[in-house]
């Protein structure tokens, strides 16, 4: 399935019903890969939380389940995130894939095509990837096919790259405009006082910057004592602001920008947050 969604998704030659139908069959073939990775662990983690004789006795059998009984796309995600607590850090990426995936089978309406493809193959390939060596301990190429993955792979890295040479320019071209001290033509943001913050240096002005994130928490409760099980927490950077006028708006150009730094800092957040509650 890899390798039919990548045969339809080559960056800037595919017209829009193949990036619809490519990002569809992608997100399908990631969603198979995150349910094999639960069901390697236990089989019966695939299944809502009742289970049935006649499920255990198909089990048994070494037959499979009917898909009317397995979890969801969205489940799937949550229990892995709770298997493999390292994964928590790509949780708000593909819970947005999972939001396009329905956007694209269940709705019509406006829909940014360019946005879809970029962000579908990014994410995808990341999430599979970490999969992969993470919970199979197996390359990505030997688990979905060498060919498939070597594509989504030069796909991946076609729309990175492209957008970082975007961020790149546009930093340049600020740059100009702050040291003639002209105003900068960013869009303001409003710091919401629930976001955590760091500082990083501004690459427009070399000054302090803050980065702002969200935190998403999930506590596991044991509902029959009381007893909370764990606290999962995820921090995405979603904002950058700086004094001399220089924001960043979306959560993929703060990505960008922060580069191999991005799941450092989250960390911290995490860690400082987790202290904060002690």
């Amino acid at each position: 399935m890899f390798a039919k969604a990548v045969s339809l998704l080559a960056p800037g030659q595919c017209d829009d019903f193949s990036v619809i139908s490519g990002s569809i069959l992608l997100i399908v073939a990631l969603e198979k890969l995150a349910k094999s990775v639960i069901q390697l662990r236990n089989p019966l983690m695939i299944l809502y939380e009742k289970v049935s004789f006649e499920e255990l006795l198909a089990q048994e059998n070494g037959e499979g389940f009917d898909n009317r009984n397995t979890i969801s796309f969205e489940l799937a995600l949550n229990r892995i995130i709770k298997l493999y607590p390292a994964l928590s850090a790509f949780q708000r990426d593909i819970k947005a894939v999972i939001e396009d995936r329905n956007l694209l089978m269940h709705n019509y309406g406006y829909l940014e095509i360019a946005r879809l493809e970029r962000n579908v193959q990014v994410r995808v390939a990341d999430f599979a990837e970490a999969l992969c060596n993470d919970c199979l301990r197996e390359p990505p190429g030997q688990v979905i096919g060498q060919d498939a993955w070597m594509l989504l792979q030069k796909n991946r890295d076609a729309y990175r790259n492209a957008e970082s040479l975007e961020l790149e320019q546009r930093i340049a071209h600020l740059q100009r405009l702050h040291t003639q001290g002209q105003p900068l033509p960013c869009q303001k943001i409003d710091i919401n006082p629930e976001h955590k913050q760091l500082c990083m240096i501004c690459p427009v002005c070399t000054q302090a910057a803050s980065v702002l994130f969200d935190i998403d928490w999930d506590v596991d409760v044991d509902h029959r004592e009381g007893v909370i099980l764990g606290v999962y927490a995820e921090a995405t950077a979603v904002a950058l602001t700086c004094g001399c006028g220089f924001t960043l708006s979306t959560h993929e150009e703060v990505k960008c920008l922060l580069g191999n730094k991005e799941e450092e800092m989250c960390e911290l957040v995490i860690c400082n947050l987790m202290d904060e509650r002690e």
